[in-house]
């Protein structure tokens, strides 16, 4: 209550104050959608959607808070850039602040055409049922993020399209910096490459470990912190997890390339081969290399040193070259 009264002091100051009559309220069993009258039918929606989703979600993340969310529906860029600390609506179509059990979200008639307002809905409120579970503060955000949009059935045919034109045109993220380009933001195309890059992560790791083990990972990191649960209950380590998906990405570039049917589909298969069957190549040389390294050592052969055969002769060796 308290949390409500804040906000709502809040949103009634400064330019706010001019529409703060204007939102209505909707009261349900999990959540108070607070909406405009023209969205009236997107607010019953929108808490038919929490009353289903709730159910669901609770199975994958067991909470005792069952306070109801607030919900704010906006409609203008200005009001959503003052309820969400700032970020751009251009960018974002929602964001939560799950220790509040706050979510604030556009309305359909500030959407563009094709933006899952129904998804946004459900990915704010993971983040919700994740601080809730007590897993927000062991776990990646990269893992939080690519959660929220896994259960929300967000980009899930055209992700794998969008993984194979970041690999393609060389933007793969590293793991190193997702988060970082997650939290700061560098520039709108880079941001959306660290969403769709997080998700496809999950994905890879959920059709790794299966749905129980996966499960059970998430779940164990309300007591210990991903990296360990990863390699406890998981049985791989990160940088085994990393190499692996960083694998598996030429699978999903050339499905992807296969799927969009453009012109540029045989330049980017064709891309694809060349750099494997160099992969391949290299592989196989290094695997020779080691065989006769081992059976040099095992004969006691002496190797030259690579830097000694490239570097220039001493004077002493040029003198004993001229005589």
């Amino acid at each position: 209550m308290l949390v409500f009264y804040l906000l709502t002091l809040w949103i009634c100051s400064g330019d706010f104050s001019d529409n703060q009559n204007a939102f209505q309220q909707l009261e349900g069993k999990y959540a108070i959608i607070y909406y405009m009258d023209e969205d009236r039918t997107e607010a019953e929606k929108v808490q038919e959607v929490v009353e289903n989703s709730w159910l669901e979600l609770t199975q994958y993340f067991p909470i005792s808070n069952n306070n109801p969310v607030q919900i704010w529906i906006v409609r203008s860029p200005e009001d959503f850039s003052k309820m969400a600390s700032g970020r751009s609506s251009f960018l974002y179509g929602g964001i939560a602040r799950p220790g509040s059990g706050i979510i604030v979200v556009k309305s359909p008639r500030l959407r563009s055409w094709g933006e899952d307002f129904v998804g946004t809905i459900r990915h704010e409120l993971v983040h919700v049922f994740i601080n809730r579970a007590g897993l927000e503060e062991r776990i990646p955000l990269w893992f939080n993020e690519g959660l929220a949009m896994f259960l929300a059935n967000e980009y899930h045919w055209s992700a794998g399209i969008r993984m194979s034109h970041i690999v393609l045109t060389n933007r793969l993220i590293d793991y190193k910096d997702l988060d970082r380009e997650l939290m700061l933001t560098t520039s709108p195309d880079t941001t959306s490459s660290a969403y769709i890059q997080s998700l496809s992560m999950l994905q890879y790791l959920y059709k790794k470990l299966g749905e129980e083990k996966f499960w059970n990972v998430v779940r164990s990191c309300k007591d210990k912190r991903f990296v360990q649960s990863l390699k406890e209950i998981g049985g791989i380590s990160l940088d085994e997890f990393w190499y692996g998906y960083r694998r598996s990405l030429w699978v999903v570039t050339l499905m992807g390339a296969l799927a969009t049917g453009s012109i540029f589909t045989p330049i980017a298969i064709l891309a694809i081969f060349v750099f494997l069957w160099i992969w391949r190549r290299n592989r196989k040389k290094m695997k020779v290399w080691e065989e006769e390294e081992e059976e040099d050592e095992r004969l006691g052969i002496r190797t030259i040193p690579w830097e000694h055969l490239t570097q220039e002769p001493y004077d002493w060796e040029m003198k004993d070259d001229d005589d």
